[in-house]
């Protein structure tokens, strides 16, 4: 039997497909087979609900417009949508949450939510294609999102949340804008994302939001365009130092750009780099500008213990990232004088970085003076350490505090970011 295959069977390339039907061997050709499943067209007429007061649940809507009625309700639940694009403009929820529940292409924008004690927005299940759009949260005494679902990652996309987008979304006294299981456990990669977007946000006077973004393992992040401003300025009697955290906290691989970042504690992002599976993907940090921070550097860059022994235990399953950081202005850090407030905290990722065009003024350094503005914890070979500018005035290194822009052509971040 084997032999009559051989025999048999026509010659095809590596990007053909066979596939059995009816018990016979197919053998498609690749301009034949999708490479991605197309998404039907959403109805053109519009689906009215909600009564404006009240709890609203919606369950298995499939290809749809929706608009909800303005109002203001206690709870909405979306259950199980596909292809839907819902309208919640003037649409408020106080006292109680959005919850959503397998969702698959779902859009949602114009929602309100205040004055909530616990949680915003719960989603659970398995859920891709999500895009959040000018919404706003205010006064949430938790997680201001959150999501709930971290299976084991087996290498195939069946067990990875893909495409999601938060966008001029407005976060006012929240606890953590967006909140992911994820991580390592024992020998398996859990809840991984992929393609997260968390780009052209406003994120201000949170007291104790902690980290804007907590996401144990994403590949492809793009964190852009956010402003950030008197975050993590409540300081507790029993940490008067400020809580040890990262603005953004994300392990995996991406970019991060084109932020501003003022008057907070917290490196303005702790990128702990890993890649996933094969593929071979860096950490870009660049154009961003952090000024007045009560504790540590502008950015961390780093491989955990724990994450070196798990890639040194699954060599297949992951692998280290290699970093650049370049065209940064960042200036005032750690004002509280008790730690290092340079541009980079550095230790050991396992990678390489490449580190250019930054520009820093007013740093703090605990011996010695401050030179490339790199705060050195670990190994890391730096392969490239170039046209990095540090003063001790802030005049000399830029025009203002409001654009940030550089005294240096082509050193620092660009004020067009803002």
């Amino acid at each position: 039997m084997l032999l009559f295959l051989l025999l048999t069977t026509p010659v095809f390339s590596q990007q053909d497909s066979v596939v059995i039907v009816g018990g016979k061997l197919v053998f498609l050709k690749s301009s034949k087979i999708p490479t991605t499943v197309a998404v039907p067209k959403q109805s053109s007429k519009v689906m009215v609900t909600g009564k404006g007061s009240g709890e609203l649940t919606l369950s298995s809507i499939r290809n749809k417009k929706v608009k909800i009625r303005p109002g203001t309700y206690s709870s909405i639940n979306i259950n199980n949508p596909y292809n839907v694009k819902i309208d919640a403009s003037n649409v408020k929820i106080t006292s109680g949450a959005l919850n959503i529940e397998q969702a698959d292409h779902l859009e949602l924008s114009g929602l309100t939510v205040s004055d909530v004690s616990y949680r915003a927005v719960n989603i659970r299940g398995f859920c891709n294609d999500l895009y959040f759009h000018d919404m706003s949260f205010k006064n949430i005494g938790n997680n201001t999102i959150s999501y709930e679902y971290a299976p084991v990652y087996d290498g195939t996309d069946k067990t990875v949340s893909k495409n999601w987008k938060f966008e001029r979304i407005t976060f006012e006294n929240t606890g953590t804008g967006f909140s992911a299981g994820g991580g390592l456990r024992k020998s398996d990669i859990t809840g991984l994302m992929r393609n997260l977007k968390f780009l052209n946000n406003t994120i201000k006077n949170c007291p104790n939001i902690g980290n804007i973004i907590w996401a144990g393992a994403v590949e492809d992040y793009e964190i852009a365009g956010n402003t950030v401003d008197n975050v993590n300025t409540a300081y507790p009697k029993d940490a008067p130092n400020g809580i040890h955290n990262g603005i953004f906290m994300i392990t995996g691989n991406g970019s991060f750009h084109h932020n501003k970042i003022t008057n907070h504690q917290g490196n303005a992002i702790r990128a702990w780099g890993m890649n996933y599976g094969q593929a071979k993907k860096d950490i870009l940090i660049y154009n961003n500008t952090v000024y007045n921070s009560w504790k540590y550097s502008a950015f961390e860059l780093q491989a955990t213990p724990d994450m070196q022994v798990f890639i040194a235990n699954n060599p297949f399953k992951a692998s280290f990232a290699n970093a650049r950081v370049y065209n940064n202005t960042a200036g005032r850090l750690n004002v509280s004088k008790d730690w290092e407030g340079q541009m980079l905290d550095l230790y050991t990722t396992g990678g390489t970085l490449e580190y250019y065009n930054n520009l820093g003024f007013e740093m703090n350094r605990i011996q010695g003076e401050v030179s490339d503005m790199i705060n050195g914890n670990g190994i890391t070979p730096v392969i490239r350490n170039t046209n990095n500018r540090y003063f001790k005035r802030q005049d000399e290194a830029i025009t203002n505090i409001n654009t940030f822009d550089s005294r240096y052509k082509g050193i620092g971040s660009t004020a067009s970011a803002y």
